[in-house]
C-alpha cells in the first residue's frame, strides 16, 4: 500500500491543479484529525475543476464543494485503490500530520521532560520546592517557560537550570552579601547568565520572587529591592543615596571621612557599596527628616549647620542604597520624618515607606493644610492620578483625598520655609 501511496501522491504532484484541493483536505485533517469537513474553492479555476473531475467521475464548477470523507472513498474507485488519505496528503506535503489534541500532547510530553531534566539536576530541596512552585499552571513564571519553551526547548531548559544553580549558590551561602554577577560566574560559569535581560535572570527573579514570598518585581526599584532583601547586590556603585548630618558607623567607630563630612554640615553622597562596608547608622537627635526632591534638598542644606537632625534625600523613589540608609537607621529606632510632592507619585513613596517602617515613619508636612499651601495650577496626570487611588496609608488618607478632589499637583518647593523652620527650632 505505500507504493501505491507514493504514486497517488506522485501523481497529484504531476498536476497543479490539485494542490490548493490538497492544502484544504490537510487543513480539514488536522483540524478533525480524519476525512471530515467541507472543502470549498469558490473561486475555483478550470484546472481545479477538472482534477477533481478526474477522483470523482463527475463534473466541478465553481464553486467548487465536497466533503472530505468523500475525496477519500472517491480514491477508493480509482487506480489508487486502497490508500489512506492521510498517507497520502503526509507524502504530497512532506510532513507528519498531527490533530491539535496530537501536538498539544506533544508539546506536554516535551515541556514535562524537559522540567524532569532541570529536576534531576536540582541537588537542594528548597530549591526543587521553589521550582515545584514555579513551575504550577497559571502563574507568570508558568506561562513564561511555556511560551520560551514552543520557540526553544533546549535554550529554555538551560536559562531554567542556570536560574536554579543560581539558587542553590545563593542559599548556600546564606547571609553573604553577593554581587549578581559573580554569583552568576560562580554558580553556572557564565556572569551574565543570571542578567535581568537574559531568561535564566527572569526565571532566577521569579525564584527569588516565590522564596521571598512577593510579586515578580514590575519595576526596576522593585527588582533591585528584591535582589538586595535577598543578599544580591546587583548594582552597588550607581545606587545612591544624598545625606548630611548622620553618623556613620564602622567596627573601629565613626567612618573617619564622613565623621569630617558631618563636623562640617555638607553633603555627602553614600553608594550601596560604601553603605555595605558600615555597622550602623545613628542620628544624634534620635530623628532623621526625608525628603523626595533633590533641588528642595540642597536648598535646605543652605542651613545645614543649624540643624538639629539630619536630613535624606532619597530622590524621587528610594534607591536600594536609600532603603539600606533607612534599615540601618531603623534598626536603631530612629524615628523618620518624610516630605514629598502631593501627587500620586510622592504619595505612594509615603505609602510604601510606612509600610516598611510602621512604628517609625511619619508624614512630614503632608496633611490636607499643607496641601493647601503648595498646591499648584497643574493637573495631575492619569497615571499619577492611578497610583493616588491605589495609596490605602491611613495617615495619608486625608491628603489623598484632598489631591485627588482638587486634581492638582502639590510641590514641594513651595513648602521649603515650613520644612527648614522644622529643622532648625528645637523639636
Amino acid at each position: 500500500m505505500r507504493e501505491q501511496a507514493q504514486a497517488c501522491a506522485a501523481y497529484f504532484k504531476s498536476n497543479p491543479g490539485f494542490h490548493r484541493i490538497l492544502t484544504e483536505l490537510l487543513k480539514k485533517y488536522r483540524s478533525y484529525g480524519r476525512p471530515a469537513g467541507t472543502v470549498c474553492l469558490s473561486d475555483a479555476s478550470r484546472e481545479e475543476c477538472a482534477a477533481a473531475r478526474s477522483v470523482f467521475g463527475r463534473p466541478f464548477s465553481p464553486p467548487l464543494r465536497f466533503r472530505s470523507a468523500e475525496f477519500e472513498a472517491a480514491l477508493q474507485q480509482t487506480r489508487f485503490q486502497g490508500v489512506s488519505l492521510k498517507e497520502v496528503l503526509e507524502l504530497y506535503f512532506d510532513a507528519r500530520i498531527q490533530t491539535g489534541r496530537e501536538v498539544r500532547e506533544d508539546r506536554d510530553s516535551r515541556f514535562s521532560a524537559m522540567l524532569s531534566h532541570v529536576r534531576e539536576a536540582v541537588q537542594s530541596a528548597p530549591c526543587r520546592a521553589l521550582l515545584g512552585a514555579l513551575t504550577q499552571p497559571g502563574g507568570r513564571g508558568y506561562l513564561l517557560l511555556r511560551r520560551e519553551a514552543e520557540r526553544d526547548a533546549v535554550h529554555t531548559e538551560r536559562c531554567l537550570l542556570q536560574a536554579c544553580q543560581g539558587m542553590e549558590y545563593l542559599q548556600q551561602r546564606a547571609g553573604a552579601a553577593l554581587r549578581l554577577a559573580v554569583l552568576s560566574a560562580q554558580a553556572t560559569s557564565d556572569p551574565h547568565a543570571l542578567d535581568s535581560g537574559m531568561l535564566g535572570g527572569k526565571l532566577f527573579l521569579h525564584l527569588l520572587a516565590l522564596q521571598a514570598g512577593v510579586d515578580f518585581p514590575a519595576s526596576a526599584e522593585r527588582r533591585d529591592s528584591l535582589y538586595y532583601e535577598s543578599g544580591i547586590l546587583c548594582d552597588s556603585i550607581s545606587s545612591l543615596v544624598t545625606q548630611t548630618g548622620l553618623i556613620l558607623e564602622t567596627a573601629e567607630g565613626e567612618h573617619p571621612a564622613y565623621r569630617l563630612f558631618r563636623e562640617r554640615h555638607e553633603i555627602c553622597t553614600l553608594s550601596l557599596a560604601s553603605l555595605s562596608s558600615l555597622t550602623g547608622v545613628r542620628s544624634q537627635s534620635g530623628r532623621a527628616y526625608l525628603v523626595e526632591n533633590e533641588m528642595v534638598f540642597t536648598q535646605l542644606c543652605d542651613k545645614a549647620a543649624l540643624f538639629h537632625s539630619p536630613l535624606i534625600c532619597t530622590s524621587g523613589q528610594p534607591s536600594v542604597a536609600a532603603l539600606r540608609l533607612l534599615d540601618l537607621l531603623a534598626a536603631e529606632g530612629t524615628e523618620l520624618f518624610y516630605s514629598g510632592d502631593f501627587d500620586g507619585k510622592g504619595l505612594s513613596i509615603a505609602a510604601q515607606l510606612c509600610g516598611r517602617y510602621p512604628h517609625l515613619l511619619r508624614p512630614w508636612h503632608m496633611a490636607p493644610e499643607d496641601y493647601d499651601v503648595c498646591r499648584s495650577d497643574m493637573p495631575l496626570s492619569d497615571a499619577s492620578l492611578a497610583l493616588l487611588q491605589g495609596c490605602a496609608e491611613p495617615a495619608l488618607a486625608a491628603a489623598a483625598a484632598a489631591v485627588g478632589q482638587c486634581g492638582r499637583v502639590g510641590y514641594q518647593e513651595l513648602l521649603i520655609s515650613e520644612l527648614e523652620a522644622d529643622l532648625i527650632e528645637t523639636p
